[in-house]
């Protein structure tokens, strides 16, 4: 526990490096990251490229606030539309991937005058009250209720549960006439690296169009490759009317999001307060592009898919030990699921072996390495899982 600055059980590991897909501590350990600051990492830590990208603008000297415009700006809102699903068409300045579900639920109520925002239980979508208030009740601590009007449906932790989940969205849509939009994320991440079957997803956004909701999709954790394409909600062909972005948006090179919206959006919604002071700094500006622009010139997307399968493929052994009950996984998001409550221990065992992964509970390992990570760093990373998990 440190003395002054608020810290609520951080590990005594104190990194003061990086180089590609490792972190190096004080001491000079290397430590192979598989956590890549929680589906953050995506070209590598000391990158060249994003140093010189940063350092260029830094020495312009110039922080232009919303009030003007600025022609770099438009150009990466013009770049995200372009690859983004869907018609979307604006995005939205922002800090961070909670302020982007912030402006989801401020521009879907806006543009259809209701206030109910239905979402899928148990999943997080940031640490904002809005977000808090969309995710899952865990993240919320003792900081009290939530907002109003802020409604659930079960989370279908196996395939089989979906159609459970379907029908209660499609009850509750029925008797509900003040829904605005319904909201969750492609695969969900926090909760254990969930991934829904090929129907689950089209089947909700035909129920939201029946209903008149909105369907956003929160790809802060998801989207620019992570799940193995630019964004995740293209896995299943969806059509999302607006689109929250962060985490591997920036590469962890920056402080940014975005919430992307389609013209319609725009158009109904305008007038709320979009001020960000920070939104798209433009040295996070320099960053944020340069680390998009690096994911698609090396296609760190399919690299993601490719070695991210061949990652689960390496892993998926371990679900011969008793006490392992499933792995699950998709591009370079994964989880190793317990029977019993030892992630905590298995995450300090990898510490101690020179892996950083994580867990969302007791009974889910979690991991997210960089992009860039190759065949042979996963073939690193999935022995020392094994090994730390008891397979011989």
């Amino acid at each position: 526990m440190q003395k002054y600055l608020a810290d609520y059980g951080s590990a005594p590991i104190e990194f003061t490096k990086g180089e590609g897909c490792y972190l190096i501590n004080k001491d000079g350990k290397r430590y192979l990251d598989f956590i890549a600051s929680w589906c953050t990492g995506t070209v590598g830590w000391r990158n060249k490229e994003m140093a010189e990208a940063i350092s260029s603008q830094a020495k312009k000297g110039v922080s232009i606030p919303p009030l003007f415009r600025d022609q770099k700006q438009e150009e990466f809102a013009a770049l995200l539309c372009s690859l983004a699903p869907g018609k979307l068409t604006r995005a939205i300045r922002c800090t961070s991937g909670s302020e982007a579900v912030e402006f989801a639920i401020k521009c879907a109520r806006a543009a259809t005058g209701k206030s109910g925002i239905i979402s899928v239980d148990e999943v997080y979508h940031g640490h904002t009250y809005g977000a808090a208030s969309v995710g899952e009740a865990a993240q919320r601590g003792t900081m009290g209720p939530t907002l109003e009007n802020f409604y659930k449906i079960p989370l279908p932790r196996r395939h089989d549960e979906e159609p459970k989940t379907i029908t209660a969205l499609e009850k509750f849509l029925k008797s509900r006439k003040d829904i605005a939009a319904f909201i969750s994320e492609p695969v969900w991440t926090n909760v254990g690296c969930f991934v829904p079957s090929p129907s689950f997803y089209p089947a909700v956004e035909k129920l939201c169009r029946k209903h008149g909701v909105l369907f956003v999709m929160d790809e802060v954790a998801t989207g620019m490759g992570r799940c193995g394409r630019m964004f995740a909600s293209t896995l299943w062909n969806l059509s999302p009317d607006i689109v929250c972005l962060g985490k591997s948006f920036t590469g962890g090179y920056a402080t940014m999001g975005a919430t992307l919206i389609t013209e319609s959006v725009f158009k109904k919604s305008r007038g709320i307060p979009a001020y960000s002071t920070f939104g798209w700094l433009q040295q996070d500006l320099a960053a944020t592009r340069k680390n998009v622009e690096i994911i698609l010139r090396d296609k760190l997307d399919q690299n993601a898919q490719n070695v991210g399968a061949y990652l689960l493929e390496l892993l998926k052994p371990l679900t011969s030990l008793k006490k392992v009950r499933e792995v699950r996984g998709i591009g370079m998001v994964f989880a190793i699921e317990f029977h019993l409550p030892i992630a905590p221990l298995i995450a300090l065992k990898a510490y101690r072996n020179g892996l950083l992964v994580a867990f969302t509970d007791a009974h889910n390992l979690f991991f997210s390495p960089p992009l860039c990570l190759n065949k042979k760093l996963a073939r690193e990373g999935a022995n020392i899982l094994k090994r730390v998990c008891g397979m011989k």
